[in-house]
């Protein structure tokens, strides 16, 4: 059985509608119909639908960051996987744009925490007496 795309505002999905008649759908799909004229911001310019599908495994993963476990070894042994599986996993979730990678530290080694976009990133560092890992060149 084959899931049906919903349509979603355009805007949600990053595409301006300057003119025309344009409906969008949660897959990332456009259609237009006649002559129109829409933007897409360079940030998901290479989104395709297809690089934004997410398979069983990586849907544990968001649903695990999504109850608060944000540190690589808490979200393994949350979602118990394998340390390359998830390794794999939240790589791919990154590069998809759904997982944010913030580097932290208390005063020791630099850690990977992994946050949903919109959770509050600064108020979780903060509460655990984190900050940010500086960059040096």
């Amino acid at each position: 059985m084959f899931a049906l795309s919903r349509q979603v505002q355009c805007s949600s999905i990053g595409v301006t509608v300057k003119y025309g008649n344009v409906t969008c759908y949660d897959d990332g799909s456009v259609v237009v119909e006649g002559p129109a004229v829409v933007q897409v911001s360079r940030a998901i310019a290479w989104v395709d639908g297809r690089s934004r599908k997410v398979g069983n495994v990586q849907k544990l993963v968001l649903d695990v960051i999504s109850r608060g476990f944000h540190a690589r070894d808490e979200i393994g042994g949350e979602a118990n996987i394998s340390k390359g599986a998830l390794g794999y996993v939240l790589a791919s979730l990154t590069r998809k744009g759904m997982v944010v990678l913030v580097k932290a530290t208390s005063g020791g080694p630099c850690r990977s925490y992994y946050f949903l976009p919109g959770q509050d990133i600064d108020g979780y560092l903060k509460s655990r007496g984190l900050r940010p890992c500086s960059r040096r060149a």
